[in-house]
């Protein structure tokens, strides 16, 4: 499997090629997909078309109208049913459904009919409570589908006790509900066919399911559910579409759905997110009070921050400090709306970011926030969020009121404020669905869509279109599942691979290469966070030094050298040049697998033409040294030389501390084409004796060595740098990165077949 981007009008398809299967998740389902697989073992937000925050629960429910067995989407055979509006039901609603047999001689039940997936077990459950009728049977319909025909239960709602059960019935439960209410599950396999649904009887005294019946006999229902699986999972009430485990989400600033969120696991390290007048949060010359005003889920009602009448700063905050980890970077948001102050700000470890939430606009902002957002979260809501780099363990948060953009300190009138509701911490650079806590830290799951390919295709090529840009993942073979990102999904297409344009690669279709917009990340010392790593430059701080592209998903960044240019942090040094980034505070383990995945390409031009003694490195691990140890060559690094070769060549000594600096040894050499991106995967182990490496270009393993020395025998593991690190030259050396990966905890061998695409 290949991975390859593009921006959307720059992909070629033959005309005549069609998409052999689409998923579009910009449309509402209206019924079941067997074809789609969505699993989450958490709750959820995601902002719904009423324009409030919704929390999706674990599993799916494929039926709609679950609490309305009136809807024709029920088949009504031998009953009538209504709801009463005096029923109460399990969340307290009076909405219980009243099933009512007819005086008609024959089956007596409600019914509905499903597609399903052979061979893929089901589960069906609803909640019933007996009236004048105690005695049910629950089982599959269809009974084609099933080897020894529907399977079924039969159960006594009045006393609690299953009455008998099918052979072919893989697992059953009823779970005492409270108040007479059971939640009766059944599952089963349909291993011969894709017909399926459930049929709940209501059976006479002899628990027959056809008899003569009677209008005086009665049951209660409410809260049926249909989903895949012998597990069962929360329950999810449906009207006009399924539930089938996504969030679709929507755009609330213009009324749109946006796609579908296909999100990564993440933890909101703020206690008590909603509830702030907890003394989880402290108040600095402001209180918290409950408000009349409805939070962003139209629920729970929301918190006003509210100053008193000191001459201060009015602020509240946790009462300590958030838990966080040195030199990661971390998003902290919360949902605020104006009142009668409209301007509100985050003060994180000691720095500032100001929101004028009324007009939804950021003030100012402090170099230290590397990031900051405000987004439309409905009736007046906004949800602010600010990104930085943790300096130590614990990181202060603070959410105050002010006057105006910067103004936080004044007189306080005693009963002006802005509104609050669910507050976030989360590590990583950008901010996420809610998390609702209360008195822990709390965890949303990853989650995990599978789509299944067509079986009319041997391979297939899969677009997929996101809010942001679009993805192409060539030759899929099996189902394929849906990289989760910050990112709406919006429409996954399937197409034969054999009928995509290709031009001269047989790998990948046809594309024109879009033009990548760059800017500059700023002055040398900027902090940013890659692919979950992070890193600080060491450049000459020009406008071309460090740049990222801005019309990409992926991570790009561009380095460029010109002819003397030189960080300051070399002033001492005139025999070195430098753009780079660094994560120096990440020291590597020696004795265990170090991963590192990215692509690279070299600026098209002329190779190098290199005097003796000169020398480029496009990376390098470098050695974290000692008291003592001499300054050395690097551990590891990426050289490039004359003709675009570029060579692994390490570095090791066993001599404590090491006084000479040692001889780099080339492990292996390659050749970058210019102008083209190559996909490189390395495995090291640091050892100063018994080291292994391994290295693979574009899928194709160059290198497999074991029993060798990388490394120094330092107290700490090297480091990793990536850019251009150079004696001085008379002529611009230019570099791009995408997608830099660097792992010690997990492998990253699948990055070999299957890169992260660049787009």
């Amino acid at each position: 499997m290949q991975v390859q981007s593009c921006i959307q009008e720059t992909m070629i398809i033959e005309e005549t090629s069609s998409p052999l299967r689409v998923f579009d998740f910009r449309v509402m389902p209206k019924s079941a997909n067997t074809n789609l697989s969505v699993t989450r073992k958490s709750e959820a937000s995601f902002f719904g078309q009423d324009g409030y925050l919704h929390f999706a629960q674990p599993g799916q429910n494929w039926l709609t109208y679950s609490e309305n067995a009136t809807n024709s989407a029920w088949i009504k055979v031998g009953t009538s049913v209504s709801i009463p509006g005096s029923i109460t039901a399990i969340d307290g609603s009076e909405t219980g459904n009243k099933i009512i047999e007819s005086s008609t001689s024959g089956e007596h039940r409600i019914t509905r009919e499903l597609n399903v997936a052979r061979n893929v077990p089901i589960t069906v459950s609803i909640y019933l409570k007996a009236a004048t009728c105690s005695r049910v049977q629950l089982s599959f319909s269809n009974g084609s589908s099933f080897k020894g025909g529907n399977p079924g239960v039969k159960f006594n709602l009045s006393n609690g006790t299953f009455i008998s059960t099918s052979s072919n019935v893989t697992s059953y439960q009823a779970i005492d509900c409270g108040n007479g209410w059971w939640r009766l599950k059944l599952s089963g396999v349909p291993d011969l066919g894709t017909q399926s649904g459930f049929h709940l009887y209501m059976l006479n005294d002899s628990n027959n399911t056809s008899y003569s019946g009677s209008t005086s006999k009665f049951l209660y229902a409410w809260g049926a559910q249909f989903e895949q699986g012998t597990n069962l999972s929360t329950y999810t009430p449906t009207t006009v579409a399924p539930y089938l485990g996504l969030r679709f989400n929507y755009d609330l600033a213009n009324q749109s759905l946006t796609g579908a969120l296909i999100e990564p696991a993440t933890t909101n390290l703020v206690r008590y997110s909603q509830v702030f007048d907890n003394s989880f949060w402290r108040k600095e010359n402001a209180s918290a009070v409950r408000s009349g005003s409805r939070s962003p889920d139209g629920k729970t009602y929301a918190f006003k921050i509210k100053e008193n009448s000191n001459s201060s700063v009015h602020y509240i905050a946790p009462a300590s400090n958030l838990p966080t980890t040195t030199d990661s970077v971390y998003t902290f948001s919360a949902f605020l709306k104006y009142s009668e102050r409209k301007w509100a700000y985050f003060n994180i470890i000691g720095h500032t970011v100001h929101f004028d939430l009324a007009n939804k606009v950021i003030g100012n902002r402090s170099d230290v926030i590397t990031s900051a957002s405000i987004k439309s979260a409905g009736n007046g809501w906004v949800r602010c969020s600010a990104t930085f780099k943790a300096k130590s363990s614990e990181s202060s948060v603070k959410i105050g009121t002010e006057i105006s953009n910067g103004a936080t300190s004044y007189r306080g009138d005693g009963s002006s404020g802005i509104l609050i509701w669910g507050a976030q911490l989360e590590k990583g650079s950008q901010m996420t669905s809610y998390i609702r806590t209360n008195g822990s830290t709390v965890t949303r799951s990853a989650d995990i869509v599978t789509l299944a390919k067509p079986s009319s295709s041997s391979e297939c090529d899969v677009l997929v279109q996101r809010k942001d840009g679009r993805t192409w993942v060539n030759d899929i073979s099996g189902s394929y599942q849906v990289a989760p990102s910050g990112t709406e999904v919006q429409y996954v297409n399937f197409y034969d691979s054999s009928e995509i344009s290709t031009g001269g690669d047989d790998d990948e279709p046809t594309a024109v290469e879009p033009k990548l917009d760059y800017t500059s990340i700023g002055p040398t010392g900027t902090l940013l966070d890659i692919l979950s790593n992070s890193y600080m430059s060491q450049t000459p701080s020009k406008s071309w030094s460090l740049q990222k592209a801005t019309n990409t998903r992926a991570p790009i960044y561009r380095m460029q050298l010109n002819a003397g240019d030189r960080w300051s942090g070399d002033a001492n040094n005139q025999n070195r040049e430098r753009s780079e980034f660094y994560a120096k505070n990440n020291n590597l383990p020696f004795g265990k697998d170090v991963w590192l995945s990215f692509s690279v390409r070299l600026a098209e031009g002329s190779s190098l033409n290199l005097a003796s003694g000169e020398f480029c490195y496009l990376g390098q691990f470098h050695a974290s040294e000692d008291d003592r140890d001499i300054s050395s060559a690097p551990v590891l690094g990426f050289k490039l030389s004359d003709d675009d070769t570029i060579s692994i060549c390490t570095c090791s000594t066993t001599s404590n501390p090491h006084t000479v600096s040692p001889k780099a040894v080339v492990r292996g050499t390659t050749r970058f084409n210019r102008g083209v991106w190559q996909k490189i995967v390395v495995r090291i182990r640091f050892s100063t004796t018994n080291g292994q490496l391994q290295w693979w270009q574009n899928g194709k393993q160059l290198l497999n060595l074991s029993g060798i020395g990388i490394g120094y025998p330092d107290a700490s593991g090297p480091y990793w740098k990536f850019g251009i690190y150079r004696s001085p030259m008379s002529f611009t050396t230019a570099v791009e990165y995408a997608n830099m990966e660097l792992e010690h905890e997990s492998s990253l061998y699948s990055r070999v077949a299957n890169p992260l695409s660049i787009a």
